[in-house]
């Protein structure tokens, strides 16, 4: 190698070292937004899942839900109410309710 090969690779050692040296905050600033980028990607996977899960939760409440209202509307029929009360001794009207009627006083 020549004296000047020698320069040559000893200044750009040296101005390879100076730039990494001068240009440490901007590799600093892309490491931090990488950092932020890639935890702001786990952040929104996270809740992508938790929004998913809620989503299936809600929807079985809505069917277990609607499954006990008809099983209310069905037991509230009445050959339902008669078949439960069976045992108890009630049997149900053949004639209608009375109607009661107060008289208006006279002052």
């Amino acid at each position: 190698m020549t004296s000047f090969q020698n320069k040559k690779a000893t200044l750009f050692n040296l101005r390879s070292v100076e730039w990494i040296f001068f240009n440490l905050p901007f590799v600093c600033y892309i490491a931090l937004l990488g950092v932020v980028y890639i935890s702001n990607a786990h952040a929104y996977e996270k809740a992508q899942r938790r929004i998913v899960t809620l989503k299936k939760e809600v929807k079985e409440s809505k069917w277990r839900a609607m499954n006990l209202q008809q099983e209310v509307m069905h037991g509230s029929i009445q050959s339902q109410v008669e078949r439960r009360v069976e045992g108890s001794g009630l049997v149900p009207m053949n004639e209608p309710p009375l109607k009661i009627v107060a008289e208006k006083q006279k002052q």
